[in-house]
């Protein structure tokens, strides 16, 4: 297969409450395998993640990545209004419309997130029996926050509320400040969004209120278990401490076989994209091959 033989179509697809989201769909093989792939929290599918679909895409797996709701070119409102639940969701429709496509065997779909798309993927494993694979990368387990943010937070979505009840707008706050916190207290890198910005991604660093109030009663590890006897593989940072790693290796502890896991040593939550990224996408390949059989 040489590069002139793929291609990247612009897709669509409609959601069980009638959002259209949209996204790509990287050819590979007719009648071969997919992969939909998900993002980071409150990031569009154009970050980071075209240039690993690519990467699949020309190791024969057909890869579909579509801006989440709410975010990008996706429906969805108000705008950056993250709700795990209703992406898990989402991905039972992308796998609804992605059977039906010529590219894809339907026996062959697996699920692969990075980050909160991580999450979102143990969420939608956890249901969803068409799924002949998944892989979570970097998964975000807890997304609580820190104790003392609680009380702040529910107050600020209490207010929210109410004004949106009087005919107000939607409260936001910053996504990531420029010391790396974000509103609930967990840390991301500092130099993320200025990186993000010299690509040439736009993210909005903005969050809705209500996503943070949603946060605290979302617990991936009441479902986990329910994941077996989907294949699933955990791929862990060592060094991760946006995503803790210690969190991560916790989750998979409550995972059920089957299961693999591969530790990243010496990689942080997001470097290990660079340099030996290859090598570490064999292996998520090789997984793929064996599990689904192709």
């Amino acid at each position: 297969m040489t590069a002139s033989d793929l291609s990247r179509l612009d897709v669509e697809f409609k959601t069980l409450d009638g959002s259209t989201l949209r996204g790509w769909l990287f050819t590979a093989t007719k009648n071969g395998p997919a992969m939909i792939m998900s993002p980071g929290f409150n990031m569009p599918m154009d970050a980071t993640l075209p240039d690993l679909a690519k990467w699949f895409q020309e190791h024969g797996i057909n890869c579909l990545l579509y801006d989440p709701r709410g975010i990008g070119t996706s429906d969805g409102e108000p705008r950056n209004d993250i709700d795990a639940r209703l992406q898990a969701e989402d991905l039972h429709d992308a796998v609804t419309w992605l059977k039906e496509s010529p590219w894809v065997d339907e026996t062959k779909i697996a699920l692969w997130g990075l980050c909160f798309g991580g999450n979102v993927t143990l969420a939608a494993a956890a249901f969803d029996k068409r799924i002949a694979a998944m892989i979570s990368i970097a998964p975000l387990i807890d997304s609580t926050g820190l104790p003392e943010r609680r009380q702040p937070i529910l107050e600020l979505a209490m207010h929210d509320r109410v004004t949106r009840l009087a005919g107000g707008k939607p409260m936001y706050l910053p996504y990531i400040n420029e010391d790396g916190s974000i509103p609930n207290g967990l840390q991301m890198p500092a130099e993320m969004m200025p990186a993000l910005a010299r690509l040439g991604i736009e993210v909005e660093n903005r969050i809705s209120v209500q996503t943070y109030y949603r946060a605290l009663s979302w617990n991936i590890l009441n479902i986990v278990h329910n994941i077996s006897p989907t294949p699933a593989m955990m791929v862990t940072p060592e060094l991760d401490v946006s995503c803790p790693a210690k969190d991560q290796l916790e989750c998979y502890d409550h995972m059920k076989e089957p299961k693999e896991l591969d530790i990243l040593k010496g990689k942080g939550h997001l470097d290990w994209i660079f340099g030996d990224v290859e090598v570490i996408l064999q292996r998520q390949l090789d997984f793929l091959k064996r599990r689904m059989v192709f």
